[in-house]
């Protein structure tokens, strides 16, 4: 029944983006550099998570760079340092700068090569405000940002002012989709990655509702629809089939989601998994206590506490953990017991309010 699995992943990407032609129309109006430009405009793509953030800034770079000879790269901003980032983008012109590079050799090599306009895709970029990175790019004029983030005005506040700035005017805000609409969206996706018509268009509908338009959901759940019918023996996607297709789903993507984060989330993670239930001010004593024991030997770093609250939010954001009560008296809980880091943590919780 299932023809080509790959379909089915975020990295692939349609021939035509439905019902995101004003968002590609204005993506592509900005980063094509005027007569009078040494570089596009910097853009700040922003919204919920699932939504095709991502999908759309490499579908319409990817369509541009074929169309315009415009030059371009992704970097994924989770987990990097100032030097990662710089080194990804060199990597993007020429030659991968050695891992010792240091980074103000890097941060001048970036000056120096990068002498044609080019657009640098910052995804997860809620993640390069723990860096120096983005003063770094900014310094070169010939480059134009295409930031790709949860909140606009939290990221926006978050940035040097200096850099805030250049996004004025430029945003680009996506939300979910219609039923008819994301029903439009899997429709493809479903006559190229199974192998005939085993879902009727009433069933993406429903399915389109059951994930509230929320793209990446509709498309884990067609997935696993079809392989939950081909386990129970079914020729075709049956109405069963459809009722449990999400909760099916939801646990793939939550586990595809924490395996896709750095070693600091899956340290936080594992803190509150292992307590059930935790305050925000014992999690912090935790993740002191365990901290030197979880690094050694790991080229990573503890973080600050204001860092955890980022990596924290994170987690709330790609569904992970719950987050309950006010600052001062939040505690958080995992939603899904059955998902789990790969890490070897060793962060058992004996007493959480230690």
């Amino acid at each position: 029944m299932i023809a080509d699995r790959s379909v089915f992943d975020d990295t692939w990407s349609p021939d035509h983006l439905l019902h995101r032609d004003a968002a590609v129309d204005q993506l592509s109006s900005a980063v094509v550099p005027s007569r009078l430009q040494r570089r596009g405009q910097d853009v700040l793509i922003s919204g919920p998570p699932g939504v095709g953030k991502s999908v759309l800034a490499r579908h319409t770079l990817s369509q541009l760079a074929d169309d315009a000879g415009i030059q371009w790269t992704r970097v994924e901003c989770m987990g990097q340092t100032t030097a990662g980032i710089i080194r990804e983008v060199l990597a993007a012109i020429g030659p991968r700068p050695a891992r010792n590079t240091p980074r103000e050799d890097l941060a001048l090599s970036l000056r120096e090569r990068v002498d044609e306009p080019l657009a640098v895709v910052l995804d997860e970029a809620a993640e390069v405000h723990d860096t120096k990175a983005l003063e770094r790019l900014a310094d070169v004029e010939a480059i134009s940002l295409v930031v790709v983030a949860y909140d606009a005005d939290d990221w926006l506040a978050q940035a040097p002012r200096s850099i805030a700035a250049r996004f004025h005017g430029q945003r680009i805000a996506l939300d979910r989709y219609g039923v008819d609409e994301l029903a439009d969206i899997l429709e493809p996706r479903v006559a190229t990655g199974l192998e005939r018509q085993v879902l009727s268009r009433q069933q993406l509908e429903r399915i389109a509702d059951d994930v509230a338009g929320v793209a990446r959901h509709g498309i884990y759940s067609v997935l696993a629809a079809a392989e939950l019918a081909v386990d129970r023996g079914h020729y075709t996607v049956r109405e069963m089939d459809v009722d449990d297709a999400y909760d099916v789903a939801r646990e793939w993507m939550r586990q595809a989601a924490l395996d896709s984060l750095a070693l600091h989330h899956h340290v936080l993670y594992e803190l509150v998994r292992e307590a059930g239930t935790i305050s925000g001010e014992a999690l912090h004593r935790r993740y002191e206590t365990v901290a030197d024991g979880v690094y050694q030997g790991r080229q990573r770093q503890p973080l600050s506490e204001r860092s955890q609250r980022r990596k924290l939010a994170k987690l709330v954001e790609y569904d992970l953990i719950e987050r309950e009560g006010a600052s001062r008296d939040r505690s958080y809980s995992v939603l899904d017991e059955a998902v789990r880091s790969a890490y070897d943590l060793g962060v058992a919780v004996e007493d959480p309010d230690m």
